[in-house]
């Protein structure tokens, strides 16, 4: 989910209520902040039980190091891994806190900018709360019969994706298949939402014969 992200922004904290509860927190940074693939931030409240349960110790393993470094082998299944920090790091260093928060709050004015125009265009409905960057929609014209909407919903989504121009999730919400479109491209711009969402409507037009 995109929701770890938005501990960046201060207006959305609320999201985070009662994380003090939880026993661990992942984030994964290659999404929603633009890291290149692969990296995760894994917070745990108890690393020493950590430890105990993911700890690889064997003779060939140990070296005259390991008392004066911290071994990540012992906080997860790899015995190796990565160094995938830097890239988080350089991303930081790059765009800075401000930066990566500028960047958050541009997606989700897009997303509400998006949101509108659903809403008010005819047949077209937002089917969940548009808190954060990705906006859940499902098209119903009136010709397509209702027992068709989920093979419509899936068909128009799939065309969408075909043509190149945008790609787009379908997910089910209330055992209803809608279409998730999540903005979060860096270079991703006000001209973009115009284009995907004519895309998605000229893709969906075009195929209303074949299920009304």
């Amino acid at each position: 989910p995109s929701f770890p992200h938005s501990s960046l922004l201060p207006e959305l904290r609320w999201m985070w209520e009662g994380v003090e509860d939880a026993d661990s927190v992942v984030i994964n940074a290659h999404k929603w902040l633009g890291v290149p693939f692969d990296c995760s931030l894994y917070f745990v409240r108890d690393e020493p039980h950590l430890l105990r349960v993911m700890s690889a110790d064997p003779s060939f393993l140990q070296s005259q190091a390991d008392e004066k470094v911290r071994n990540l082998r012992n906080t997860g299944i790899p015995l190796g891994r990565r160094f995938r920090a830097l890239k988080l790091w350089f991303a930081i260093r790059e765009q800075g806190v401000s930066g990566l928060q500028a960047r958050l709050r541009r997606d989700i004015s897009l997303a509400q900018d998006l949101r509108s125009k659903v809403e008010a265009t005819p047949d077209w409905e937002v089917v969940a709360p548009v808190v954060l960057q990705t906006v859940c929609i499902v098209n119903r014209p009136k010709s397509v019969p209702s027992h068709r909407l989920d093979d419509f919903t899936r068909a128009w989504a799939h065309a969408v994706n075909a043509s190149g121009q945008a790609y787009v999730t379908p997910a089910t919400a209330a055992g209803h298949w809608m279409v998730r479109v999540s903005i979060g491209t860096i270079s991703t711009e006000t001209s973009d939402i115009e284009a995907v969402w004519c895309t998605i409507q000229e893709a969906a037009a075009a195929i209303v014969p074949e299920f009304s």
